[in-house]
């Protein structure tokens, strides 16, 4: 990547004497974007958290905001677990939640969420369309609405979860560094 290429933020490093990582370190990118996938979806569950604490809504968009933040919370931890591309690495449940029961089902409820709700119009009851009608005379009056549903009382548990696995890459992080500081040589420290 060519200096002018850089971004005002990622020139900033380069001014201090930060170089690119053309090395081994480099590998560590894709824990880095798990790592952000995690804090985006953390931040996100906290934002509909706030945004839900004002019931009823006022306005459409405050629903609109509560329930985007909440539907970019669950892509964003489910992104983690997503086929990956080539040296990209993901999270498997199975290491993840080796002996977490209780976050296993978490974790299996927040993806059956993203596929049979968030990502796909399949089967879920976290919205219900219902048509109402009213007949006087031969006059048919159809009113639409819709109705959705919102986990609010697991939120805590969903965040539990985005804990355990913000630590588990946090370890595994550290777990890498320490191997590169004894296959090169060198003392790793993060900044």
């Amino acid at each position: 990547m060519e200096k002018e290429e850089l971004t005002e933020n990622l020139k900033s490093f380069t001014d201090n004497n930060f170089a690119i990582s053309e090395d081994e370190t480099k590998y560590l990118n894709s824990w880095t974007n798990l790592g952000l996938q995690i804090l985006e979806a953390k931040h996100s569950l906290q934002l509909a958290k706030t945004f839900n604490e004002k019931h009823p809504f006022e306005k459409w968009e405050e629903f609109v905001l509560s329930h985007g933040m909440f539907k970019n919370s669950v892509l964003s931890y489910v992104k983690c677990f997503s086929s990956s591309g080539s040296g990209k690495v993901s999270l498997d449940p199975k290491d993840v939640f080796k002996n977490e029961p209780d976050m296993k089902e978490t974790h299996l409820a927040l993806m059956d969420m993203r596929n049979e709700y968030i990502a796909h119009n399949g089967n879920s009851d976290f919205e219900l369309a219902i048509v109402f009608q009213k007949k006087k005379g031969n006059e048919l009056t159809l009113k639409q609405t819709i109705t959705f549903k919102s986990p609010n009382g697991q939120f805590e548990k969903f965040s539990a979860l985005f804990e355990h696995c913000s630590n588990y890459i946090i370890e595994k992080v550290n777990k890498k560094a320490d191997k590169m500081e004894q296959r090169l040589g060198v003392k790793i420290k993060f900044n």
